[in-house]
Parts: C-alpha cells; sequence; structure tokens
C-alpha cells in the first residue's frame, strides 16, 4: 500500500480513550526534513488505515504533534490526558 503524500504508517506504542476521544503515542517516519519520529495524536479520524499526517496540526478537537525526543513525547501523552480529564470534570453533563 502506498502512503498519501504528507502521511506516514503509525507505530502506535500506547493509546487511550477519554470520553470518546482517542489519543495515540507512537512513533513513524517523518521524510520531511525533520527528524521528529514520535508522535502524540489526538481525536476522531486522526489515524486513516493506520496512517498519520507527517506534520504538526492543533485543535481541540483532533491534532497530530510531532517530537524528536521520546521522552518529551511521552510527557505530552500524559498530559494530553490529563487536559482531556480536567476538561470532562469541568463541564458535566
Amino acid at each position: 500500500m502506498d502512503n498519501p503524500c504528507g502521511m506516514t504508517k503509525a507505530n502506535i506504542f500506547e493509546s487511550a480513550e477519554i470520553n470518546g476521544t482517542p489519543i495515540y503515542f507512537g512513533s513513524g517516519v517523518n521524510p520531511v526534513n525533520s527528524p521528529a519520529q514520535y508522535f502524540v495524536a489526538w481525536g476522531k479520524g486522526v489515524l486513516v488505515g493506520g496512517l498519520i499526517h507527517t506534520y504538526n496540526s492543533k485543535s481541540l478537537e483532533q491534532g497530530t504533534e510531532w517530537f524528536i525526543d521520546e521522552d518529551e513525547a511521552e510527557t505530552n501523552y500524559t498530559t494530553m490526558q490529563s487536559y482531556l480529564l480536567s476538561c470532562s470534570s469541568s463541564n458535566p453533563k
């Protein structure tokens, strides 16, 4: 299977779902003159057939952030989980 332009195969290390929002921590090849190879991604539809965008994109509903350092990416993954948990507790239904 060919990768569409701007996408790479996602190797997921950890994933979670908080209030319906999936969050992923993993690695991939970021071929755009960047040494970044670890990512944190969140939101429905952020992974398409096992592929992920190779660029940073952030919104409340969906995003992908790339990191050079694995520990920094893992910290961001944990922070994103905490953020989503705090949002859900501050907005009860």
